[in-house]
């Protein structure tokens, strides 16, 4: 054999048994955050509670704004965004800011009541930058991972890991299956994306394990994304999730319970009430049934079985079970769920009639109307009033007396239905503009 040959067919051989290239991998984490950070947005979400007699206001009247900050990412050109439903709640107001550093309004969607993942929309006029979905499924423990999101209001921030481990529960929803990273997340951090080296969104980062209400001790969790990619395929096909019923309350089988049902080693759910009426009565399932399989996916444990049949509705599936020291195969007509399960109502925008709903005092001076006391957290505070500071001007209109400046807001409020209103102040704090606002 000559060597030309020889090379040639040293090199057929190498190239037949090398491993797949992760060529499409990003080199770095750098080449990576680059190239998806146009996908991300960060969340911000104004709410309100009301006051109570702690606060040195009429309890049950001030409203008190509260303002959150989450994080999500773009899945359709037209501004479809995913998110956590609870960077939602409360919100009567919401706003995202983009990687180009637009500030615009957003819409809720829907937000699921079962499950911890909400979809709210932009428009800004031309199609967006998507995110790119991956497999969650094909994920290890060990692989690389980089977090993406809004910390404490740090915009836009990276962090990176790996992947610590899979199928973790920690209470957040009856679908729990989470996916465990040491990527830095803290709070802020919630809806925003998981990625892995080939820029595919993996996970949406919902939640932390700390201590004592402190920040990331490398224990974050992240819903993987083909439990979400169901959810928003539902809504962009039917404009709400479809999700699958059964009608069953279960419990996950522990050892000692399989070892006495005569199963030892087995993993499943046992069940212990049938919903009357149900797909399950229907079937004729029994109060003592072990669902081992729902179509070919193994159930380990309750929130399997709530995955594999939420994803089912409206189709009949063979469910595996052992009754009575027998192994059978019940087909079951799977329902949607009958109770309300998408939210698409945001809070009403409160009404404030006077200084107190905003959580502030005023005092005529000689310099002008002046803070005699604010609420901490209230419309007035996060607009930047404090104590002492003097009101100049509302807007273009110079003020001199409390009366003159709520006339002015007044018609300002209600008359040319605005919603926020430029104040002058001035006084010990400095002079400055703020801007009081009942929407972000």
């Amino acid at each position: 054999m000559n060597r030309s040959r020889h090379w040639k067919l040293a090199l057929a051989a190498a190239l037949l048994f090398a491993r797949p290239a992760a060529a499409k991998d990003y080199a770095s984490v750098a080449d990576l955050s680059a190239a998806v950070m146009p996908s991300f947005v960060d969340i911000y979400n104004r709410s309100v509670e009301h006051a109570s007699a702690a606060d040195g206001m009429a309890p049950g009247k001030t409203v008190l704004i509260k303002d959150e900050v989450g994080s999500g990412f773009i899945v359709d050109p037209s501004g479809l965004i995913v998110t956590n439903r609870h960077v939602v709640e409360g919100a009567y107001s919401l706003f995202v800011t983009l990687s180009t550093g637009e500030h615009v309004p957003a819409r809720l969607v829907g937000k699921a009541l079962t499950f911890d993942i909400a979809l709210i929309k932009i428009d800004v006029g031309r199609p967006l930058p998507v995110a790119k979905l991956g497999d969650s499924t094909k994920l290890r423990i060990g692989d690389r991972v980089v977090a993406i999101g809004n910390p404490l209001g740090f915009a836009g921030s990276v962090s990176a890991g790996v992947v610590s481990a899979f199928h973790r529960t920690v209470g957040l929803s009856a679908y729990d299956d989470l996916i465990q990273t040491d990527a830095a997340i803290n709070q802020g951090n919630s809806g925003g994306p998981l990625f892995d080296m080939s820029g595919d969104v993996v996970g949406v980062n919902q939640a932390i394990y700390t201590r004592n209400k402190g920040g990331s001790i490398g224990i974050g969790f992240s819903i993987p994304i083909n439990d979400v990619k169901f959810l928003v395929d539902n809504v962009l096909k039917y404009g709400s999730p479809r999700f699958g019923w059964l009608g069953v309350t279960a419990q996950n089988l522990t050892s000692e319970m399989a070892k006495a049902a005569g199963l030892p080693g087995a993993s499943g759910v046992i069940l212990s009430k049938i919903a009357p009426d149900s797909p399950a009565a229907r079937a004729k399932l029994q109060v003592g049934d072990i669902i081992l399989k729902v179509g070919d996916r193994a159930i380990e444990g309750t929130s399997a079985l709530n995955r594999a049949v939420s994803h089912a509705a409206n189709a009949v599936v063979e469910i595996e079970l052992y009754r009575k020291g027998a192994k059978a195969r019940v087909p079951v007509s799977i329902a949607e769920w009958p109770k309300e399960i998408w939210e698409s109502k945001m809070e009403p925008v409160p009404s404030l009639n006077d200084y107190a709903d905003f959580g502030v005092n005023f005092v005529d001076t000689p310099d002008g109307p002046t803070v005699k006391s604010v609420v901490e957290q209230s419309v007035a505070w996060t607009a930047g009033l404090r104590e002492g500071d003097i009101v100049k001007s509302v807007g273009d209109v110079p003020v001199h007396t409390t009366g003159e400046m709520g006339g002015t807001i007044d018609e300002m409020f209600k008359k040319q239905a605005k919603t926020s209103a430029l104040l002058l102040l001035g006084g010990p704090n400095g002079d400055r503009w703020v801007d009081v606002s009942i929407k972000e």
